[in-house]
Protein backbone atom coordinates (compact mmCIF):
# COMPACT_ATOMS: atom_id res chain seq x y z
CA UNK A 1 0.00 0.00 0.00
CA UNK A 2 1.35 3.40 -0.98
CA UNK A 3 0.41 5.88 1.75
CA UNK A 4 0.73 9.62 1.08
CA UNK A 5 0.79 12.69 3.32
CA UNK A 6 -2.67 14.18 3.85
CA UNK A 7 -3.52 16.82 1.26
CA UNK A 8 -6.45 19.16 1.62
CA UNK A 9 -8.36 18.18 -1.52
CA UNK A 10 -11.84 19.10 -0.30
CA UNK A 11 -13.52 21.14 2.43
CA UNK A 12 -15.29 18.17 4.01
CA UNK A 13 -14.34 14.57 4.68
CA UNK A 14 -16.94 12.19 6.05
CA UNK A 15 -15.65 9.45 8.35
CA UNK A 16 -17.80 6.36 7.84
CA UNK A 17 -16.02 4.04 10.27
CA UNK A 18 -12.91 3.96 12.42
CA UNK A 19 -10.90 1.57 14.54
CA UNK A 20 -10.52 1.88 18.31
CA UNK A 21 -9.00 5.14 19.52
CA UNK A 22 -7.23 3.21 22.30
CA UNK A 23 -4.69 1.73 19.87
CA UNK A 24 -1.53 3.47 18.65
CA UNK A 25 -2.50 2.83 15.00
CA UNK A 26 -5.96 4.15 14.11
CA UNK A 27 -7.63 3.78 10.73
CA UNK A 28 -10.57 5.81 9.37
CA UNK A 29 -12.75 4.89 6.41
CA UNK A 30 -13.39 8.20 4.63
CA UNK A 31 -15.45 9.61 1.79
CA UNK A 32 -15.10 12.97 0.07
CA UNK A 33 -16.03 14.36 -3.30
CA UNK A 34 -17.61 11.07 -4.39
CA UNK A 35 -14.41 9.13 -3.71
CA UNK A 36 -13.27 6.93 -0.85
CA UNK A 37 -9.97 6.45 0.95
CA UNK A 38 -8.50 5.25 4.23
CA UNK A 39 -6.69 7.58 6.60
CA UNK A 40 -4.09 6.13 8.97
CA UNK A 41 -3.01 7.83 12.21
CA UNK A 42 0.24 6.48 13.68
CA UNK A 43 0.23 7.66 17.28
CA UNK A 44 3.21 5.58 18.34
CA UNK A 45 5.51 8.46 17.38
CA UNK A 46 5.57 12.12 18.27
CA UNK A 47 4.39 14.07 16.42
CA UNK A 48 1.75 11.69 15.06
CA UNK A 49 2.05 10.68 11.44
CA UNK A 50 -1.20 10.94 9.47
CA UNK A 51 -1.34 9.58 5.92
CA UNK A 52 -3.99 8.71 3.33
CA UNK A 53 -4.37 5.78 0.99
CA UNK A 54 -4.85 6.68 -2.65
CA UNK A 55 -8.30 8.19 -3.32
CA UNK A 56 -10.37 5.73 -5.35
CA UNK A 57 -13.88 4.69 -6.31
CA UNK A 58 -16.04 4.18 -3.21
CA UNK A 59 -16.41 0.44 -3.84
CA UNK A 60 -12.65 -0.01 -4.14
CA UNK A 61 -12.13 1.95 -0.92
CA UNK A 62 -14.65 -0.33 0.83
CA UNK A 63 -12.67 -3.35 -0.36
CA UNK A 64 -9.45 -1.80 0.95
CA UNK A 65 -11.11 -1.07 4.29
CA UNK A 66 -12.26 -4.69 4.60
CA UNK A 67 -8.77 -5.95 3.73
CA UNK A 68 -7.25 -3.72 6.44
CA UNK A 69 -9.83 -4.93 8.97
CA UNK A 70 -8.98 -8.57 8.14
CA UNK A 71 -5.25 -7.87 8.49
CA UNK A 72 -4.57 -8.48 4.80
CA UNK A 73 -3.33 -4.95 4.08
CA UNK A 74 -1.53 -2.23 6.01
Amino acid sequence: MAWSPVERRTDRVRIRAHTCECLPLVFEQCRAGGLGFVRRHDRSVSPWIVVDSPWMKAGDAETLWQRIMRGEAR
